[in-house]
């Protein structure tokens, strides 16, 4: 009978520990889905930012007639290598689906840089290449908003 206490109070303590610990691994796990969440909109924004920077770049170098053919071309190279660093930043965090997408809009943002280094005014010759520029920049929004969570209202 004297042990009886002892036991109960022993049972007691394994409870609350065990409570404890469940308790403190999901709220661990609920902060690391929030900071999970913050990293990928800051990241998706330095990645859409870049671009949205490439294509200004591209769009004033495309309408500069006086630049010569080497300068005009170096300029694009540098204006397009200012994403390398975002997307290298976006394969390590996003998922696939965000991927395929980002994939696609590098692909035409490079179509638009090269279109401007052959001397090419892209808002009036590059018509098409830069309407697939825009439909693939609309897919990664998309793609992104949907990753986040944006549009179940639960930002």
């Amino acid at each position: 009978m004297t042990w009886l206490p002892l036991l109960a109070t022993l049972l007691g303590a394994v409870i609350a520990l065990g409570s404890a610990l469940i308790v403190e691994r999901h709220r661990e796990r609920r902060e690391d889905r929030i900071e999970r969440r913050k990293t990928k909109r800051e990241v998706y924004a330095r990645y859409l930012a870049a671009h949205a920077d490439l294509r200004t770049q591209l769009r004033v170098l495309s309408l500069a007639p006086d630049l010569t053919d080497e300068v005009r071309g170096h300029q694009a190279f540098t204006a397009y290598a200012a994403c390398y660093a975002s997307r290298y930043e976006l394969a390590v965090l996003a998922p696939q689906t965000v991927l395929a997408q980002a994939r696609d809009f590098d692909r035409s943002a490079r179509d638009l840089r090269d279109l401007v280094i052959e001397g090419t005014n892209i808002q009036t010759q590059g018509g098409e290449r830069m309407q697939t520029y825009l439909d693939a920049m609309k897919l990664v929004h998309t793609a992104m908003r949907s990753d986040l969570g944006a549009d179940e209202g639960s930002y």
